[in-house]
């Protein structure tokens, strides 16, 4: 069968960031005025979604569409967020550190991935749907946490999130390298496909000495609104 190729901002990537947004933002909604013992079956099933995600992803990565075992590991930037939301999500007593580094991680990479997906095909090839699918579900989880449990990071939580994200930064290098080819967890060996901030830096690894300022940079990008809204209240 021959699939559409993939146009950033064409109308079916509009359509497709739309409804996400719905989903990303309405159920979080459903629940967000509901008694506690409701609130907490909202976050359970966010998360179970996401575990489902995690789990049928690879096995249909694989054994459907015939990609690279290799690529299949949750070490992805988005996966570690989606890891570290399903743990708070299930843990009341869970460190708050995990929605800080899920929160940033997921909004500047999430929101990054579905701005520019890394796909070669439009709708309705099968990585289509589970690729806005999975991203939006990190998205959704984050709205969720902000708005129904009413938790949010602070700015001096950035620094500590930007340490967190060096040190797992050098291990996920290191793991690329000891997997082998074509393993490009964070994409930190190769760029993904055209259509990128990374086409304006240079070529890997040294595009690193441009993202890590610009991923820092992002994640204060990423705290304006609540940086707003405290200004505001004051």
């Amino acid at each position: 069968m021959n699939y559409p190729a993939f146009e950033v901002f064409g109308t079916q990537h509009l359509l497709s960031l739309l409804i996400c947004l719905v989903a990303i933002i309405g159920f979080p909604k459903l629940f967000q005025n509901q008694v506690s013992s409701r609130k907490i079956l909202g976050g359970k099933i966010v998360a179970g979604l996401m575990i489902l995600h995690m789990i049928t992803q690879p096995i249909y990565d694989i054994f459907l569409f015939k990609l690279p075992w290799k690529e299949e590991f949750p070490l992805h930037m988005c996966d570690m967020s989606s890891i570290a939301l399903i743990i708070f999500l299930l843990n009341e007593k869970a460190p708050k550190i995990l929605f800080h580094c899920a929160y940033f991680w997921g909004v500047c990479g999430a929101t990054m991935a579905l701005a520019t997906p890394d796909l070669d095909y439009g709708f309705p090839h099968g990585e289509y749907s589970p690729f806005f699918w999975g991203h939006s579900l990190i998205l959704m989880a984050v709205a969720y946490v902000i708005m129904v449990k009413r938790e949010r990071p602070y700015l001096s939580d950035i620094p500590k999130v930007i340490g967190v994200t060096l040190g797992l930064l050098v291990i996920v290098y290191f793991i690329n390298l000891i997997i082998g080819p074509p393993a490009n967890y964070w994409y930190l060996l190769e760029r993904p496909v055209d259509g990128t901030l990374l086409d304006y830096f240079p070529d890997p690894p040294f595009h690193l000495i441009g993202t890590i300022p610009l991923a820092a940079f992002l994640f204060y990008v990423a705290y304006l609104p609540f940086f707003v809204r405290d200004k505001l209240s004051k």
